[in-house]
Order: C-alpha cells, then structure tokens, then sequence
C-alpha cells in the first residue's frame, strides 16, 4: 500500500470557516486601508534572491525559501516590502510622491513552527513612499492602531524604538561592516530576553575570540612561526609599516627577504586589528544592555534615555520623534500603560532607518503573540536599484494571527446552504439544475441533490445540516415551471413559481 502523503510540517490547511473569517477580514481592512488612500497592489510570488539581500541578513537567510532555477537564484517572497520597492522603481519613479499602496498575499519563511507560527502565512500591510518623514510616521502608527480599534482589539502593547540611536553609536566606532550588521541584526535577540543576550554574546565572541592583550601575547609568540610559515609559502604582501619593520631588524630572525617580512607585519596587524574589533563589539554590547535596561511606559522613560544618550555623547533627536508618536498613539486611544519605548528594538531585518514599532497582544492563556511590525527605511530604495535614496515606511499584520484576536462577536456566522433542490428522478435533473441556477440569482444559497438516494433520504440529510428548505421538483413542477418548497423547520409545504422563490426565502427569514 503506497504511503500516505502528508501536509509539510509548518504548514496548515484552510477550512471552510477558517477561511471565511480570513476572507472578511481581508475584505474589511482593505476596504478601510483604501479609505485612508492605499491602492491595493500585489508582486510575484517568486522574485530574484539577491531582492532580499539588503533585508535578511547572513544568519536569517538560512530560513528563506531559495533555489536556483534555469541558471537563476530564485526565492519564495519572505516578505512584501523589498517587493514593493522593487514594484516602485518599476512602475512609479516618474509619479509624484508621496505614494500610498496597501497588499495581501501568502509569504514563506523556513523557521521553527509554532504556536500560530507557521512556515506559511499571510501578510496584510501599507507602505508609504515620500512625505515628510515626521509626518509619514505618524500616519502609519495611526492606520495600525486604528486597524485594531476598529476590530475591538483593545487589550495590546505597543512597543516603539527608533533604530538611528544603535546605529549611530555602532557607526561612531568603525566597525568592519560584517560586525557592524551582526550587532545591528543581533538586537532583537539581545532585547527579548536574558537567553537571548548570551546567545548573541557567545555569537560575537566565537568570531572575535581574543581580547587585545590575549592576542598580542600571542603574536609575540606565534611571531617566529609566521615568518617560517610565510617563508615556506614564498608569497608578498604590500603593506609595511616603519615601527613593525624597525623592531622585526632588531630581532636576530632570518627573513631570507623583504617580501617574507612584509607579510609577517600585515598578519600582525591584521590580527591586532581583529582584537581591536572585539573590544570594540564588546563596547557595544555593554551600550545595548544599556539601552535595553531603560525601555518603559512614557513619560518619564524619557528622562532616563535622555540621560543615557548623554553619557554617551549621542544625539536625542530620536527622542523627540518618539514623544511626538506617543502623543500620537494616545490620541488613537491607546493607554499610557500600554506604550513601551525601547531603543534596542531591532525587528530582525536589517533595513530599518529611523522609526522601528511592534503590537504585541496576550491571548486568555497568557500566550504573548506580535500582530504586527513596522518603521521607516529610507534607504532600501537604493538597495534595490534606485539611483538614491528614498523616504518611505510601512507596517504589516499577520492575518492569521490577527483573526485569531478578533473577538468572537464581531466575526461573521459562517454562510449556509439555504435550500437543497431535490429531484424526484434523474429525468428531472436537467429542470432541478435550472431551479437551482435560478434560486442562485436569486441571492439564494442553493445546492442540488446528487446522491440519487431518493426523497427521504435527502429530506434527512438536509436537516441534519440545518437546510432551511427543500425545493421537489418532478415532471408536475416541470410541467407548470413551478417547485414544491418545503419547510424543513415547520414543516410546511406549498408550490411556488420559480421565479419567486426569493420572495419565498424572506417570508421564511421574517417568520423567525
């Protein structure tokens, strides 16, 4: 017996009430993202992997979808906004800005399944392109604090951080750029817990092992074994350096030749440099424990990150835009108490410039689940093939995640078959198909009787599904263009024209 095949791990199936939530949610925040002016738009499924390069960085490009197809490095959409970029800059660079667009649509991530985590799922947000950054930022913390207002979504947190302070403290200490983009991809992991800071310490300290003093001790060590190694390898190097050089003369070690000694000063220094890198990463690290110890509730986290940024001589114009989105989300109606200012907010991809925001909810089991993400990037643009820099900023739900927080009152009942036609022998089929049809356009929820098991057991089956009416047709009804409608509920019986069989249905509807 061949096996079975079985539904990848991570990913779900959609069943039909699931999926009708789903459909009008979509359908209800959509209509209101275009009332706020966000034209719906939509990108390919599958796009070239280097569009993703500037968002995912090398330690999270292990859980993209990639393959390489005809000669071509291909990659399943992890996410929309690279997509949009991409959609701008082919479609919009000439129009004027700002521009509004809004999508939905399934994205793909390889990542550990979980609760209402899944490998697959659907993505529903807005990117703002150009305005006054200020200004854009504001409307877009609005829009998603407004989404969840007007879903009675009321009990949720909202943390804000702005990426520019990490940044520019990371950028003040040129770092190599691999060091630079791990610390900057690292701080979400450093931010959400205790576990999460070691991770991200021994990360950093398996690829900067040595402290400066470790290592120059070990190169006075090591030093006579490199100029063996080099010499064996016979190889140049272009560096020199005038106090590496005078000391190496006063040492009584044989080069053989000056391009043997050139490259013993150029790995010394490289090495040095390495341990100069280290503590430098640990520096920061200390300034990102920082940073994180002082996130809080507004107002008076504000003087205490102030004081921060001044120890270390670091701007606090971030401050003052986020006092601005707090004014901002308090007057969408969200509690002081559930406003969270932290700087260290990473967000995990690496293009964010300025504002970064998460919406965190608890479901009736204390589960902790973000419901939504976003900030500003204002030079993703260029990443993705613009000839400079743009404004812009977005934010996205996760719809399944999402609808699983919207309270049960306000979702939909799920849509029922109304009425089973039921013919009375297979000579009629083609006449009960034609009522059916006809019950449809009539905004009637029609289905058709196939089992051929008879009248009784379609009758019964019906009401086990809590069919309101059976409509018999047979050669009399076909005969005068007519149906029998019987009331499944009551028990009623009586034969009605065909075409008014909805005025049929809403006598039914007003006598509940």
């Amino acid at each position: 017996m061949k096996k079975r095949v079985e539904r990848l791990r991570g990913m779900h199936d959609i069943l039909p009430e699931t999926h009708q939530h789903q459909r009008w949610l979509r359908d209800h925040l959509e209509t209101f993202l275009a009332q706020a002016g966000y034209a719906a738009v939509d990108s390919p499924l599958v796009e070239r992997s280097d569009l993703f390069q500037a968002s995912f960085g090398q330690e999270l490009w292990q859980n993209l979808y990639t393959f390489r197809l005809h000669h071509r490095d291909l990659c399943l959409r992890p996410e929309y906004t690279a997509s949009i970029c991409r959609l701008y800059l082919d479609h919009y660079q000439q129009h004027a800005l700002p521009q509004r667009f809004q999508y939905a649509g399934p994205v793909f991530r390889y990542e550990t399944p979980g609760r209402s985590r899944y490998r697959q799922h659907t993505q529903l947000g807005v990117e703002l392109i150009g305005g006054q950054p200020a200004f854009a930022d504001a409307e877009i913390l609005e829009l998603a604090c407004a989404v969840l207002n007007g879903l009675h979504i009321a009990n949720y947190r909202l943390e804000l951080g702005h990426i520019e302070v990490a940044s520019g403290f990371i950028n003040r200490l040129h770092l190599d750029d691999q060091a630079a983009r791990l610390l900057l991809s690292l701080m979400e992991q450093i931010s959400r817990s205790e576990e999460g800071e070691r991770q991200a310490q021994k990360r950093l300290e398996k690829l900067y092992p040595l402290s400066p003093l470790q290592q120059t001790e070990m190169d006075a060590a090591a030093m006579q074994a490199e100029v063996h190694a080099a010499t064996a390898r016979g190889t140049s190097a272009s560096l020199e350096t005038h106090h590496l050089t005078a000391l190496l003369n006063g040492m009584s070690i044989s080069f053989g030749d000056d391009s043997v000694r050139d490259e013993v000063i150029d790995r010394f220094l490289w090495k040095t440099g390495r341990g100069e890198q280290r503590r430098q990463i640990l520096y920061a690290l200390e300034f990102l424990r920082a940073l994180h110890a002082v996130s809080g509730p507004p107002p008076m986290v504000f003087d205490e990150l102030g004081a921060l940024l001044e120890r270390y001589e670091l701007s606090t114009e971030a401050i003052h835009e986020l006092q601005q989105l707090v004014t901002v989300a308090e007057q969408c109606g969200v509690p002081r108490e559930q406003i969270i200012l932290n700087l260290s907010l990473g967000r995990g991809v690496s293009y964010y410039t300025g504002l970064v925001f998460e919406i965190h909810a608890q479901d009736a089991d204390g589960f902790d689940a973000q419901l939504c993400g976003g900030g500003r990037y204002d030079r993703l643009m260029r990443a993705v093939g613009s000839a400079r820099d743009v404004h812009a900023c977005g934010f996205a739900f996760g719809l399944e995640r999402l609808l699983s927080y919207v309270p049960k009152t306000s979702l939909p009942p799920l849509e029922m078959t109304e009425a089973m036609v039921i013919p009375l022998n297979g000579q009629v089929l083609p006449y009960a198909l034609h009522v059916a049809q006809a019950a449809r356009t009539q905004g009637i929820r029609t289905e058709v009787d196939i089992t051929g098991h008879g009248v009784g057991t379609a009758l019964k089956q019906a009401a086990k599904r809590q069919i309101r009416l059976a409509l018999i047709v047979g050669e009399d009804e076909q005969r005068t263009r007519s149906v029998t409608v019987r009331d499944l509920l009551t028990g009623e019986e009586q034969v009605v024209l065909v075409e008014m069989l909805a005025g049929q249905m809403g006598d039914k509807e007003q006598s509940l």
